[in-house]
């Protein structure tokens, strides 16, 4: 029986695969790299704990704990250990930081493709946009959700920084919300 969300799925995993080995830049990994290990991330104060408190945030942003986290092991069995950080933006919405780091570098780029298969194509538009900050290409996905009987946009950026995947997700129909969370991390 054919499944087109299966064979999107597919086709795209095939494809970054392919594409991924063409446009690595492993100078730049180096450069960004200064300890040499494999996510570019300081090892010696390295701690998700630490990570999830993103200290210089955007204005009006404020830090509001860290709730148990979302379970996101139908995503990959390769996760190590996962935090969130909730937070309120200038707007007075949620916005959630949730990090997870897998075993490699591979296990966190499955991971995100596992994570994005779960959406379907959106009637009109698209549902996937690639973003660019931080030094990373990141994917911007937008769902909708119907609030006073309107339907609003909603919008979640998803990347990695080596064997780190980094969600963050607005309750907020601005795409600003979670992306200024997102560069607020710094990775």
């Amino acid at each position: 029986m054919y499944n087109p969300k299966k064979t999107v799925a597919s086709i795209l995993l095939i494809s970054i695969i392919l594409f991924s080995g063409c446009i690595e830049d492993t100078d730049t990994e180096i450069i960004d790299n200064l300890d040499n290990t494999s996510s570019g991330i300081e090892q010696d104060n390295f701690s998700l704990d630490s990570m999830v408190m993103v200290e210089n945030l955007p204005s009006g942003y404020e830090y509001l704990g860290s709730p148990p986290i979302n379970d996101y092991n139908e995503f990959s069995e390769q996760i190590i250990e996962s935090k969130e950080g909730a937070y309120r933006d200038e707007d007075n919405f949620d916005v959630f930081l949730d990090i997870i780091e897998l075993d490699s570098d591979s296990s966190a780029t499955e991971f995100i493709l596992n994570y994005k298969s779960q959406y379907e194509q959106l009637s009109t538009g698209d549902r996937f946009t690639n973003v660019n900050f931080n030094g990373h290409t990141g994917t911007r996905i937008k769902t909708y959700t119907y609030r006073a009987g309107n339907q609003l946009p909603k919008y979640q950026i998803i990347w990695n920084n080596g064997n780190i995947v980094f969600i963050v997700r607005s309750n907020s129909n601005l795409e600003s919300s979670a992306m200024n969370l997102a560069i607020a991390t710094g990775y």
